[in-house]
């Protein structure tokens, strides 16, 4: 038989299969398949898994901040979110340009550095990450620099980066080798690629990042003889693409429920897809998503409502833990007055849908949750829109 791309499928289906995991042993009844290139093919029913008594549950345990006051845990806008072994919590607030560290219990432990371009301070901080030294590199492209931190504060060294293009979330990341992946204008044609660096930051090699084969069409427009303003069209399909480790990208259009995993040479490594029912786009979707647009009408733009495509995207966002399960936000119905309760699927690390977990609290996807050692680490929000961080277990009942 022939996969969606035409490759041929030479491996047989496999039904019936259960979860290796200790989590659970329920039948599960999709197939996997294997191209002759050597593409695993995933094919997941719409019912994971999980029954009524074995399904994840996401509890909350810790929240730090506060809607008044000038203390530590009084956010203005938290950037990105680290953990250190230690269960210490790094807080990137960018409003103030500063890192704030908080113990497992919520404490505040220090603040490190400050706005402006010296050792140790901050003009613009896009992300933090773990360095294969043990210590906490913070990306910061208006000081062209990465400032390596260790984890009592001090600055370690720092090292020079590519300024100019600001890309947040920054999709680089650094390998257990020490190399730093960063990204650059792709020199054959419009976009961005990947670029690896060496620990003096010279660049090694370029990695292609996934793109739409075809010109995105899905916005709205102002030109004028400045330039363009451009906003995108509400529930249009968008490639989304993540780089995980230990070295491959997850990605895939949100329009439909396939996710590709390639490897950074190139190689298309797996292709999961889930069966799924599109949400329509209503009249009230409309109205609601134009008033979101203020911004752009305000300048002159004008919004055609024939644009708004007639459903819903399958999914919005892809994240991945340590363990390598994948993590996908589905694109849930409208309850109330809200957009919709945030949700994951979670897929394991050979693609099969295990189910369905819930988010009992507002959780923000930027910056990105960080979800590692049966924890996730996120942006919360209340109804006034105040930021605060938070901690919740990820409890997983096992079956006999």
């Amino acid at each position: 038989m022939l996969n969606r791309g035409g490759a041929a499928i030479v491996a047989g289906a496999v039904l019936g299969l259960s979860c290796a995991g200790s989590d659970a042993r329920i039948e599960w009844r999709g197939t996997i398949d294997t191209t002759a290139a050597g593409t695993v093919v995933v094919s997941n029913p719409a019912q994971g898994i999980w029954d009524s008594a074995s399904p994840w549950r996401i509890v909350e345990e810790l929240r730090i901040g506060t809607a008044e006051g000038g203390g530590p845990d009084l956010f203005g806008n938290v950037g990105a979110i680290e953990v250190d072994g230690l269960g210490r919590l790094w807080v990137a607030e960018t409003q103030a340009q500063e890192l704030r560290v908080f113990d497992r219990q919520g404490r505040h432990l220090r603040t490190v550095g400050r706005r402006g371009g010296g050792p140790g301070e901050f003009r613009g901080i896009n992300a933090i990450v773990w360095g294969p030294d043990g210590n906490l590199w913070v990306v910061d492209p208006p000081n062209n620099r990465i400032s390596v931190i260790d984890t009592a504060g001090t600055v370690v060294t720092s090292r020079p980066t590519i300024g100019n293009m600001v890309i947040s979330p920054w999709p680089g990341g650094v390998d257990s080798a020490g190399y730093i992946y960063g990204f650059g204008p792709d020199p054959d044609r419009e976009g961005i690629v990947l670029v690896r660096y060496d620990a003096t930051m010279r660049a090694l090699d370029t990695i292609p990042v996934p793109r739409r084969t075809e010109r995105d069409a899905g916005f709205f427009e102002i030109r004028s003889n400045q330039g363009y303003v451009r906003a995108s069209v509400p529930y249009t399909s968008r490639l989304i693409w993540r780089l995980v480790w230990p070295g491959y990208i997850w990605f895939g259009e949100t329009g439909e429920y396939r996710l590709y995993q390639r490897s950074l040479a190139g190689d298309t490594l797996r292709i999961v897809s889930k069966r799924f029912e599109p949400l329509p786009v209503t009249a009230s979707d409309i109205d609601s998503a134009i008033e979101r647009l203020e911004w752009f009408t305000r300048q002159g733009g004008r919004v055609d409502r024939s644009k708004f495509p007639a459903v819903k995207p399958a999914w919005e966002a892809i994240y991945a833990d340590d363990e390598r399960n994948l993590w996908v936000v589905p694109v849930l119905p409208r309850t109330g007055s809200r957009s919709g309760a945030l949700a994951f699927d979670v897929f394991d690390p050979d693609g099969r849908y295990l189910g369905r977990v819930a988010v009992p609290f507002a959780l923000a996807q930027y910056p990105p949750p960080v979800i590692r050692h049966g924890l996730i680490y996120g942006v919360a929000h209340d109804d006034l829109e105040v930021p605060y961080v938070v901690r919740a277990r990820v409890e997983r009942p096992s079956l006999k």
